[in-house]
């Protein structure tokens, strides 16, 4: 497999080697979403999603050599395709924040108890979206992406401009949640892992340009992330 071709602009190039593949990519004349294949493989797939593809896209941007990105100890590791450490992060990340303006909530407005619980989970999903890519511009992840080791780029390695946080946080909304709406969101959700599953990339981060990558998850990380999932689970109950 040291022999491959890709996908430019429409046109298939190659073959050439491993090592001039990953210089294309490490000098950002490919991107990452870039489709490549090599001998062995059933079919074209995302750089992305190749391991032996994979480049620290934490290294600083050729263009920009005195970068604010911390790039020490962010080295990619383990699968790159990690639809359910990305569902979970997301999910938890917006427990996290209904729990935090639900609590100022019901201490302010007791009256807010009483607004449909659906109406009240779009709401609080769509004002996230506004939330979220804060996060995303000061520390290029979130508390529960962190925690399950997630961290989101652009294509050269820095961090996301709140405008791009905003327009990424949107599309997810949209095509990943389908606005919060219980049955659209079932059908989005199933479409989007399908889609990154099997392309190794969604279609809000290949559109927007955006690199999600990820490092190995100790075992204690899943731990804090069940005993969150318990906690959160125990004070909704206790909420009911």
């Amino acid at each position: 497999m040291d022999r491959w071709h890709y996908n430019d602009k429409g046109q298939q190039r190659g073959p050439i080697h491993l090592d001039e593949l990953r210089e294309l990519l490490s000098t950002g004349k490919l991107s990452s979403d870039t489709l490549v294949w090599t001998e062995g493989m059933p079919e074209w797939k995302p750089a992305a999603s190749i391991e032996s593809l994979q480049i620290s896209p934490y290294a600083p941007p050729a263009s920009s050599a005195s970068s604010v990105v911390n790039w020490d100890d962010e080295e990619v590791s383990g699968p790159q395709v990690r639809p359910w450490a990305r569902y979970w992060a997301r999910s938890m990340d917006y427990l996290l924040f209904c729990s935090l303006v639900g609590g100022v909530g019901f201490w302010l407005w007791p009256e807010v108890s009483e607004v449909d619980d659906t109406f009240l989970g779009v709401a609080l999903l769509l004002i996230y979206n506004f939330v979220e890519p804060i996060f995303l511009t000061v520390f290029g992840t979130t508390p529960f992406k962190a925690l399950l080791r997630i961290r989101i780029r652009t294509r050269d390695g820095s961090k996301l401009s709140y405008l791009q946080g905003l327009s990424r946080c949107f599309a997810i909304w949209l095509r990943g949640e389908g606005l919060g709406i219980p049955i659209a969101t079932l059908i989005t959700s199933i479409m989007s892992y399908n889609r990154l599953s099997g392309e190794g990339i969604t279609s809000w981060d290949q559109n927007g340009g955006f690199r999600v990558t990820h490092q190995t998850i100790q075992w204690w990380r899943w731990l804090l992330l069940v005993a969150s999932i318990v906690g959160f689970s125990y004070l909704i109950g206790s909420a009911d």
